[in-house]
């Protein structure tokens, strides 16, 4: 092969393609509330939305199908993925006993600059919920977590988030979206954020575990208010 051709070849890296902006755009649109869980998905319309052809949306929601975002409905028609409470209460347990596990880690390995990185994203988390906006306060809280994990120095604990980490983010934004969380939330995260800053192992556990549990209790509810005939399956919630 050519000089010449190996260079016609190569592909831009920093340049992202039309079908991740658009699974962007749309993975957006679910995390954020806008595409509800439940509702169908209409090609045409995403088409007609973000200005691209069907192959292109195609091909996005195929692959927020395989991250767990996007499923199917009884009469295979594409849907905004609504997980039944057995799903809900596994990812909560995974999640739960993860971000316990980093948060001891945290406080025992973090260096000075990291714990300074964490007051600063507790108090742009502050911010966000003060403003009341959902999206500013998924951003925000996906900061404060990853700085958390990265400073536990354990590796794994990401590698294993990853298997769930977009289904973490959507029952983050369904618990989130309920009334009654929004001030308990935020409460919960100062105090995960004021245990890891002074570097208390116990106290940041607990208050990891607190804060997951009641995050799956919101989620659960959410779940209950799903339209009639929405809820999956063989796991209604009594």
């Amino acid at each position: 092969m050519s000089v010449h051709t190996m260079e016609m070849l190569r592909i831009d890296r920093t340049t992202p393609t039309l079908r991740s902006r658009v699974q962007d755009t749309i993975q957006g649109a679910i995390l954020d509330g806008m595409l509800a869980p439940g509702q169908k998905i209409v090609e045409r319309e995403l088409c007609e939305a973000t200005g691209v052809s069907r192959t292109i949306v195609r091909e996005a929601l195929a692959r927020l199908e395989e991250k767990g975002l996007v499923g199917r409905d009884a009469n295979n028609n594409l849907i905004v993925v609504l997980m039944s409470a057995r799903e809900i209460r596994d990812i909560y347990e995974v999640r739960a006993s993860l971000e316990a596990l980093a948060a001891r880690l945290f406080t025992q390995r973090a260096s000075s600059d990291t714990i300074n990185d964490i007051a600063g994203a507790a108090e742009r988390l502050k911010n966000a919920f003060r403003a009341g906006e959902l999206a500013a306060i998924r951003e925000a809280t996906t900061t404060f977590y990853d700085i958390m994990i990265e400073g536990s120095g354990n590796g794994e604990i990401q590698r294993s988030l990853n298997a769930i980490i977009e289904r973490v983010y959507f029952l983050r934004t369904q618990s989130m979206s309920d009334p009654e969380r929004h001030d308990a939330s935020h409460s919960e995260m100062q105090a995960i954020a004021s245990a890891l800053i002074a570097r208390d192992t116990a106290a940041a556990e607990k208050a990891s575990f607190v804060h997951v549990a009641a995050a799956c209790d919101a989620a659960l509810r959410h779940l209950k208010k799903a339209p009639r005939g929405s809820t999956p399956q063989g796991d209604q919630l009594k």
